[in-house]
C-alpha cells in the first residue's frame, strides 16, 4: 500500500493556484491540476470557462434555495474527498502560497470568492453578461471546505438545470482569476421571483458601490468588464471593496434595486404537471440616445471581442473589435 507521503511525492506540481472540484465541474476526469490553473493575459476563448467547454460530466449540482451548499476548493484533486491524499481540511497540505494570502496566511489578504449562474441550460449558449453573482463567501479561500448560502428567491432553471461558476483570485499574486464552470439548478424553489441583469461591479472603499445585482468580475485577460487601476491593494475582491457583501446576495432580484433587464423568471403555475420556465434572454445592448456612449466598462469601442454580445450598447463587434 502507498504511503501518504509517497502519493504526495507522485502528484504532479501545480500548487500555487485553487479550483472547486465537484462531479459536476467542467473538466472534473481531467487530470486533476489543470483546473486550478490561473487565468492570465489569455484570449476569450482560452479563459472563458476555463477553456472547459464541452467537458461537462453530465452530474449537476443542486442548490437549495433558502439553504446553503459545502464546496470543496483545493490545489489539487487528490487533496479532495475525490482524491487520497488530503488530510480532509486543508485545502492544499504543506503548501501556504496556493492560498495566495500571503505565508503565513494574513486574513487581509483573502479576498473572497463567489458564485454565479446563468439562467440558461448549454454552457455553449452562455455569455458574460448572462452570469449574476448570488452568493459570496468574504473567507474564501482558506479551508478545503466553503460553505455558500443560496438566497430563498432564486427561482427554477428552465428544462431543470442552469450554469454555474466559482470565481476566486488572490492576493499575493500576479494579475490573474480563476473560473471553475459548472452544471447546476436550483431545488426547493417556490419563488415567483425574477433575477435582474448583473452590472459590472467597480472599486468602491469610500462609498459609491454598483447596487443590485452584479456580474463576476472579469479581468487580467482579453474582455474585462472592470477598471482596474493597478494598484496591488485595490485588486478585485469578493467582498465589500468591491461592492460584495458575505453570504447570499439577496438584492439580485428585479425590485430589490435597479436591474433594467430580466434574465430569469420562474413559471407561472406549480400545480400538475411542471410548468415550462420562462426565459428572457438578457442583452446590454441599448440604443444610444444621441451620440455615441457606453454603458459597459471595458466592452467600449476598440476592446477586443468574439461576437457582438461583447460588446456594448449599440457597438458591433468587427475584425475582433468592438466599433
Amino acid at each position: 500500500m502507498f504511503s501518504k507521503a509517497l502519493i504526495l511525492a507522485l502528484i504532479p506540481t501545480a500548487f500555487g493556484h485553487m479550483g472547486l472540484f465537484h462531479p459536476s465541474a467542467y473538466d472534473f476526469n481531467g487530470d486533476g491540476y489543470t483546473l486550478v490553473e490561473p487565468l492570465s493575459g489569455q484570449s476569450f476563448n482560452s479563459w472563458w470557462f476555463h477553456g472547459n467547454i464541452g467537458k461537462s460530466t453530465g452530474e449537476v449540482m443542486e442548490l437549495p434555495a433558502g439553504g446553503s451548499v459545502s464546496l470543496e476548493l483545493s490545489c489539487n484533486k487528490q487533496f479532495t474527498s475525490y482524491g487520497n491524499a488530503g488530510d480532509g481540511s486543508t485545502a492544499c497540505p504543506d503548501d501556504i502560497p496556493s492560498y495566495h494570502a500571503g505565508t503565513p496566511i494574513k486574513n487581509s489578504e483573502i479576498l473572497g470568492c463567489g458564485l454565479a449562474i446563468a439562467y440558461k441550460d448549454s454552457a455553449a449558449s452562455v455569455n458574460p453578461s448572462d452570469f449574476t453573482i448570488f452568493s459570496v463567501n468574504t473567507d474564501c479561500v482558506d479551508n478545503l471546505h466553503t460553505s455558500f448560502d443560496v438566497p430563498a428567491g432564486m427561482p427554477e432553471c428552465p428544462n431543470g438545470k442552469c450554469i454555474c461558476a466559482w470565481f476566486w483570485q488572490g492576493q499575493a499574486s500576479a494579475d490573474e482569476m480563476y473560473m471553475t464552470g459548472f452544471d447546476c439548478t436550483i431545488t426547493g424553489s417556490t419563488s415567483t421571483k425574477s433575477v435582474g441583469a448583473g452590472q459590472p461591479p467597480k472599486y468602491c472603499p469610500n462609498g459609491g458601490c454598483v447596487s443590485g445585482p452584479k456580474q463576476p468580475m472579469y479581468w487580467a485577460n482579453d474582455n474585462s468588464n472592470v477598471n482596474y487601476d493597478g494598484v496591488y491593494t485595490h485588486k478585485p475582491s469578493y467582498n465589500s471593496a468591491w461592492g460584495f457583501s458575505n453570504g447570499a446576495q439577496n438584492d439580485i432580484f428585479e425590485g430589490s434595486s435597479s436591474s433594467p433587464t430580466s434574465v430569469a423568471s420562474s413559471p407561472t403555475s406549480r400545480a400538475g404537471s411542471p410548468s415550462p420556465t420562462t426565459l428572457v434572454t438578457s442583452t446590454r445592448k441599448s440604443q444610444p440616445t444621441g451620440g455615441a456612449t457606453c454603458s459597459w466598462p471595458g466592452h467600449c469601442a476598440g476592446a477586443s471581442c468574439s461576437d457582438e454580445n461583447d460588446c456594448s450598447d449599440s457597438l458591433t463587434c468587427q475584425s475582433g473589435k468592438c466599433a
